[in-house]
């Protein structure tokens, strides 16, 4: 028992969770720098991790300033929920939601992403990932 709440805590930590801490601490150069460090890792993850990765890396770079970047990272985790509903827990929902709609007034109006179960989350404008992105999820 101890064994595995000593694997599944090592498992919540790592660069992943440096960069959620430090994002929620309000560290977003920290956390953008610290995932971009490992952007050659994403296509490698699982589906959650990648989620994960992919919404702090675009939050964190939307409070930089960052609205190109930001806008890259948050549609690309809007495509993989798109393509595997119920990868983003519903707080991630709310997280992307809130996130592309503040993006939304700072960029011109994309074309939003069809067929995205956001009901557990506020209502935004999802914009499609690039296309370097469009590839079926593993």
């Amino acid at each position: 028992m101890v064994l595995g709440f000593l694997l599944g805590a090592a498992g919540c930590g790592g660069y992943l969770g440096n960069a959620r801490s430090a994002y929620h601490d309000g560290r977003y150069l920290e956390a953008a720098e610290t995932l971009g460090e490992h952007e050659g890792e994403v296509a490698e993850m699982p589906p959650r991790k990648q989620a994960d990765y992919g919404l702090y890396r675009g939050l964190s770079l939307m409070k930089l300033g960052d609205s190109v970047g930001a806008a890259e990272w948050l549609g690309f985790t809007a495509t993989l929920e798109q393509q595997r509903p119920g990868t983003l827990r519903s707080e991630q929902l709310r997280q992307l939601a809130a996130g592309l709609d503040e993006l939304s007034r700072t960029q011109p109006a994309q074309p939003p992403v069809e067929d995205v179960d956001v009901s557990r989350a506020e209502p935004a404008a999802l914009t499609p990932a690039p296309a370097r992105w469009d590839r079926p999820a593993p």
